[in-house]
């Protein structure tokens, strides 16, 4: 293209500077040129091939001080556009007009004006401020905002999930056991207990009973503020430490202490009286009754007595405490936190069943001098302990059965715990020659002997590699089997036994109750022993005038009871009657009679221990007024367990009335008497006799003869041959 062709470029566009629009350069703006302007006029582009306008020296002046000016505030501009870029992704205009009726500046003003007027402000040379250096801040660039809605809808609805979950839970499945853990934290159930089974003897007199008494207890929570205050009134009542009141008044760390036990129901009421005048809470009560004993020490071995939870602990009281406790009941009821009972709350009542009441087959009065007369004897000899056992041979309930030593059973703490059990039941013992009735009515009933049988009895018998000797020191006798049993023979008893084949031996020994307990109401009862068919021929004996073998008092005296009431066997008991809560009688669950020999057998056994107290002219001391009476004396060898060898003696007696037709039977054992001659008739049959006469009359009983030497008159039955 030719150089004259070519069109000059335009000059650039001057750019406004802040700093050129002072209000000095506007002041000296010139008349006519409009106020918002800060530049001249742009001239229009000359035409394709026409040269453009010269300018004069002073314009050409001006437009390079525009143009330096502009290339300033173009550079200005730039640095603070960079700044604010960053601190927004807005862009700002590269300029704006100039605010209505901001004049422009002059024409011909130059940038020293624009440099005075900076230094006047303040401003470094050139008007213009240094960009300001800010501190950049740390941004973590954040992921897509659609992924960020995402996430936090599914955690929501993971949270919303498991409340649903959760609500199910409680609402659905596990309501009723959410309920009922509400319910029980809301609940107080408190134990009602049955009223025990009462005690009585045979006659209604009363041996055991219960009284209405309760346990004190408290919420320390709201008895600790006024402990001093509630144990003044509390201990003005109750016998007790006042220290240990308060301190159970303030327990800490629960809500429940006893503060007194077995105090009596009235004694309570008057208390709780007392706190509610003096405005004081938090004390309650728990039933505890106390279990009495009227009678004290009089069949204490019998009736036995409760611990301090009421639970049977001896006798009688413990082998039928099931019975006698009842059934415990239960109320429960919501409360407050205070404990009280809400008024319109929910309230459920599961009465108590009181326990079953027992009659005795006990005579108290008997009981009474069978032990008074027993200690006395006991004490007399001073034997290790005695016990008389009073039946009635055809019902086979005890009317008596005394121990001496024993305990009274209001306190039985201040006995010695040997004395509180009962030795007639838990004790056994050979039993020497009352062992001879038995084994005489095995002898009649089996058909080996009968009371005329004769026997040579000589002054020693060999057996098991030693001698047997009586304790009646003689040569050669010509017993009958009346004789032998009358004079208390051994050997001759040996001789007739040594014809009984041992298998029917151990049959009838075990018939008559021996070798087993005879299911007496009371607790431990022992079994005693009896060798078994296959014994030694020395054992068998022993066993026929009462040693090698052990019985209980109880068996013994069952066992001749049986032979006596014409071979009708009676277990032994001590209940004559039940009755339960409702009034109706109870169940005995008593076993049924039996016979163990024949009536006949039973006469002729009769017939032999009437030989043993009239047959001989010199034993008045067997007899009673009044009362025809068989009896047999035992003197045994006492087996002592500290040294396992025989140490001392066991002396007893046993006699029944009326002679013909038996009513009565007593028994009476002393263990290891030291004192005076160790023999059944003088240590054993006095307090025997004394327990008869005086129970013969009280059941009455018809006396049959008028005197022992009237009726030794008549007896002449012989003894010998």
């Amino acid at each position: 293209m030719p150089a004259d062709r070519r069109t000059p470029p335009d000059p650039p566009r001057p750019t406004r500077s802040r700093t050129t629009g002072s209000a000095a350069s506007r002041a000296r703006a010139p008349q006519g040129v409009h106020p918002r302007s800060d530049r001249e006029p742009r001239p229009a582009a000359p035409r394709s091939g026409q040269p453009r306008p010269a300018q004069s020296r002073a314009g050409q002046s001006r437009t390079a001080q525009s143009r330096t000016a502009q290339s300033r505030t173009a550079q200005s501009r730039t640095s603070q556009s960079r700044t604010s870029q960053s601190r927004s992704a807005q862009p700002r205009p590269a300029q704006r007009r100039p605010a209505q009726g901001r004049p422009s500046a002059r024409p011909g003003a130059t940038a020293a004006g624009s440099t005075r007027l900076g230094s006047w402000l303040g401003l470094p040379e050139g008007g213009r401020r240094p960009p300001v250096r800010r501190r950049r801040t740390l941004r973590i660039p954040l992921g897509s905002s659609t992924r960020r809605l995402r996430i936090g809808l599914l955690v929501i609805a993971m949270a919303v999930s498991l409340c649903a979950g959760r609500l199910l839970q409680l609402q659905g499945f596990d309501s009723s056991a959410y309920a009922a853990a509400s319910t029980e934290q809301l609940t107080r159930t408190l134990a009602l207990l049955p009223a025990r089974g009462e005690i009585t003897d045979r006659n209604g007199v009363v041996l055991a009973s219960t009284e209405p008494a309760v346990d004190i207890t408290a919420d320390p929570t709201l008895t600790s503020k006024n402990a001093q205050a509630i144990a003044a009134i509390i201990d003005r009542y109750v016998d007790q430490d006042p220290g240990q009141t308060v301190a159970a008044l303030t327990k800490p760390n629960t809500r429940f202490a006893y503060v007194a036990k077995k105090v009596p129901a009235a004694v309570y009421t008057q208390i709780a009286q007392d706190l509610s005048t003096a405005g004081y809470y938090g004390v309650f009560r728990e039933s505890d009754p106390i279990r009495t004993y009227p009678a004290g020490a009089v069949g204490a071995g019998i009736v036995g007595f409760v611990g301090g939870d009421n639970d049977g602990v001896a006798g009688f009281e413990y082998a039928r405490n099931k019975q006698l406790a009842g059934v415990e009941g239960k109320e429960s009821y919501e409360s407050a936190p205070d404990g009280s009972k809400i008024p319109l709350g929910t309230s459920v009542v599961t009465p108590a069943q009181n326990g079953v009441s027992y009659q005795l087959s006990i005579d108290s009065e008997l009981q009474w001098v069978a032990e008074q007369r027993l200690a006395a004897q006991v004490s007399k000899l001073k034997a290790d302990y005695g016990f008389a056992i009073t039946m009635d041979v055809r019902t086979g309930q005890i009317l008596a059965l005394a121990n001496a030593p024993s305990y009274d059973a209001s306190d039985p703490g201040a006995s010695d715990p040997a004395d509180r059990g009962n030795r007639a039941v838990q004790e056994t013992y050979e039993p020497g020659s009352v062992e001879k009735i038995l084994t005489s009515a095995a002898l009649i009933d089996s058909g080996t002997a009968n009371p005329d049988t004769k026997v040579v009895v000589p002054n020693r018998v060999a057996s098991g590699g030693g001698l047997i000797k009586d304790v009646e020191d003689h040569g050669t006798v010509d017993y009958r089997m009346r004789g032998i049993v009358a004079h208390s023979s051994n050997i001759g008893m040996l001789l007739l036994t040594r014809q009984l084949p041992k298998a029917t031996l151990v049959n009838y020994l075990s018939s008559f109750g021996l070798g087993q307990p005879t299911g007496i109401e009371l607790p431990a009862e022992a079994s005693g022993t009896v060798p078994p068919a296959s014994m030694p021929d020395y054992s068998r004996d022993q066993i026929a005038f009462g040693q090698g073998l052990s019985v209980t008092g109880v068996q013994e005296a069952a066992a001749i009871a049986g032979i006596i009431n014409g071979g009708i066997y009676h277990a032994p008991t001590v209940v004559a009657s039940a009755t339960s809560p409702d009034g109706t009688p109870a169940d005995l669950n008593r076993p049924a009679p039996r016979r163990v020999v024949s009536a006949q057998t039973s006469a002729e056994v009769r017939g032999l221990m009437q030989a043993v107290v009239y047959g001989i002219k010199s034993r008045s001391s067997l007899s009673m007024d009044h009362y025809q009476t068989g009896g047999k004396t035992g003197t045994a060898q006492r087996a002592d367990p500290k040294c396992g060898c025989y140490r001392g003696y066991v002396t007893s007696y046993v006699n029944f009335a009326p002679l013909n037709d038996p009513s009565i039977l007593t028994y009476v054992v002393i263990n290891n008497p030291r004192q005076g001659n160790p023999t059944g008739t003088g240590n054993a049959a006095p307090v025997a006799n004394d327990i008869m006469q005086f129970a013969l009359p009280r059941y009455g009983v018809e006396p049959d003869q008028k005197d022992f030497a009237d009726q030794a008159a008549q007896y002449t039955l012989p003894l010998t041959w």
